[in-house]
């Protein structure tokens, strides 16, 4: 009997699920040995030992994830269903070593030291990252944020030389303000290629009022923490400035992410989305019920 090339059951159900969500935006590949994305004389090259130069060339990425039809690696995946670890800025973060592989935290800390050596995005997720979040009431997962912020990097970096070429032109002009000015409009380009981002702006563009979403979250034993407020209107009470909330979404999730501060922007990413489905979902974009919630709400700082 033919081995599956899958390693469980919920690997390969991830890979349907990419493969049916992402088709138009990346091509996804399953079970891509390592030797295919890095080359055999870089791997020669890249640790001494014979031991990790064996373990490299036998091994697979679960999931590479490549710009459409190049074939160019933009973010590689490990899923870490059974031991539940993750990875956050080229770091493999286990609690228990499980018994089936002792080795688990070391081979994987190798990937990402290789990754991180040819400057290829890689994360670590398991259930936690790949469950769907029910309180966006859609069909999305935080692995799913993670591929449109890789997707948006990509991006970026594929158009850095003419990015710096516009930043220097506009402070040339107009100096600091003008350069301020014009790395805003590169995010705003860049961020048009996330399909995540693209969605909350589609939503919120149809609303009467969105007040712009930036959470700075608590972080608690590896979680970071924090709640998003649809905040109206603005009273000096008691030498206090107050406000009427009409909505919020506290949201929790573990600090992951390929790059420094990564968990941060995807922490926002996630909750200004969740917020702004759950608006959808109670509001609508009727002025007239935003205006009887308002009318209902209270005043508070």
């Amino acid at each position: 009997m033919k081995k599956s090339i899958f390693d469980s059951k919920s690997e390969k159900e991830i890979f349907k699920r990419l493969k049916t969500l992402w088709s138009q935006y990346v091509d996804v590949f399953p079970q891509i040995p390592v030797r295919n994305v890095i080359s055999y004389s870089e791997l020669e090259k890249f640790d001494n030992n014979p031991k990790v130069k064996d373990y490299l060339l036998k091994t697979s990425f679960d999931f590479v994830v490549c710009e459409l039809d190049t074939g160019i690696p933009i973010l590689i995946i490990e899923f870490d269903g059974l031991s539940g670890g993750f990875s956050r800025e080229g770091i493999f973060y286990l609690d228990n070593e499980p018994e089936y592989d002792q080795y688990r935290k070391l081979k994987m800390n190798t990937k990402l030291r290789l990754c991180s050596q040819f400057q290829i995005p890689m994360v670590v997720l398991s259930y936690e990252e790949c469950n769907l979040l029910t309180d966006s009431g859609d069909y999305i997962t935080i692995l799913d944020v993670i591929i449109g912020d890789a997707v948006e990097k990509s991006y970026n970096q594929k158009n850095s030389k003419k990015y710096l070429k516009m930043i220097s032109e506009a402070y040339e002009i107009g100096g600091k303000e003008a350069a301020e000015m014009a790395e805003l409009e590169i995010d705003t380009i860049n961020e048009m290629y996330n399909p995540i981002k693209r969605k909350i702006r589609k939503i919120t563009e149809k609303f009467p009022r969105w007040p712009m979403q930036i959470v700075f979250p608590k972080e608690e034993d590896g979680y970071l923490q924090g709640s998003f407020s649809l905040k109206l209107g603005l009273k000096k009470i008691e030498n206090s400035f107050h406000s009427k909330k009409l909505l919020e979404f506290n949201f929790k999730m573990r600090n992951v992410g390929v790059f420094d501060n990564d968990g941060i922007f995807l922490f926002n990413t996630i909750g200004e989305y969740c917020l702004a489905r759950k608006v959808e979902r109670e509001l609508g974009f009727d002025g007239k019920k935003w205006q009887i919630r308002y009318d209902e709400a209270k005043w508070s700082n």
